[in-house]
């Protein structure tokens, strides 16, 4: 005569437990958590990213939140399989006995070189035409201001109107009007950035690095900064940039001594 047993069945012999599916499980939470994460960014990217001040600006914000956008995925891809290994397969005493040896698929290390393949082609590709839409953005009336920088102060000349601005702590463009810096140094490696802008050029001793035609288009003041460690006094290394009207920029170039 069979006998039940406390799970309720009859017989000696409880049956096995189904294992679930773990990379089903897994590949679940990679894809919900990478939506979500995209989403947070894509939200809270405003809120953190400095506001372009020209074409140059919005074109770096909007770089910065695709490519966080794409990292989102790939981080997650990470993290969700450690920790997903870590808490699901996690034993408290010392293992007996080898695992399971890994088998290599053919189809994981395609669809894996896939994957990555077309990341790096698009990153490729996009960083170029960028490139080529900075680079080819040809304009006449372009200011040239020729930027040298020394420890721990720049110099600004403007070579079209006969100024120069020395450790003012204050410079300023006119709004609308395309903009070109000549960058160069006088001591040690600089680097000049203007972020609201989406300016950064090396200032290289000897050399001179000219950046691509940049259009301030929102009245206002940003920072100049040094970002490339040069020394003692790197930190205090900046100053301010006014973007004005056609009218104040010539009142402010005949103060320096210049022409408008």
């Amino acid at each position: 005569m069979s006998e039940t047993n406390i799970d309720g069945n009859t017989g000696g012999v409880s049956p096995a437990r189904k294992e679930p599916n773990h990379l089903r499980r897994a590949i679940i939470l990679w894809v919900v958590l990478s939506v979500i994460g995209m989403v947070i960014v894509v939200i809270i990217s405003p809120f953190v990213l400095p506001p372009g001040a020209s074409d140059l600006g919005n074109t770096d914000n909007s770089s910065l939140t695709l490519l966080t956008v794409l990292a989102v995925p790939v981080s997650m891809f990470v993290f969700v399989f450690l920790l997903y290994s870590l808490f699901v397969f996690r034993v408290k005493d010392k293992p007996t006995e080898d695992a399971v040896p890994l088998k290599p698929r053919p189809s994981l290390q395609i669809g894996w070189m896939a994957i990555t393949g077309v990341l790096c082609l698009f990153l490729v590709i996009y960083g170029l035409f960028a490139f080529y839409q900075e680079s080819s953005a040809a304009s006449t009336n372009t200011l040239i201001v020729k930027v040298t920088a020394q420890q721990w102060q720049w110099t600004f000349e403007y070579p079209q109107s006969g100024a120069t601005s020395r450790g003012s702590q204050v410079i300023e463009l006119p709004v609308n009007r395309p903009v070109q810096f000549y960058v160069t140094s006088d001591d040690v490696l600089h680097g000049f950035a203007i972020r609201a802008l989406g300016v950064r050029a090396d200032a290289n001793p000897g050399e001179v690095t000219n950046t691509a035609i940049v259009t301030p288009t929102v009245i206002g003041s940003y920072a100049v900064q040094c970002v490339e460690l040069c020394g003692l006094f790197h930190s205090y290394m900046w100053e301010q940039v006014k973007v004005v009207s056609v009218a104040d920029f010539n009142f402010w170039i005949t103060s320096q001594g210049g022409r408008p």
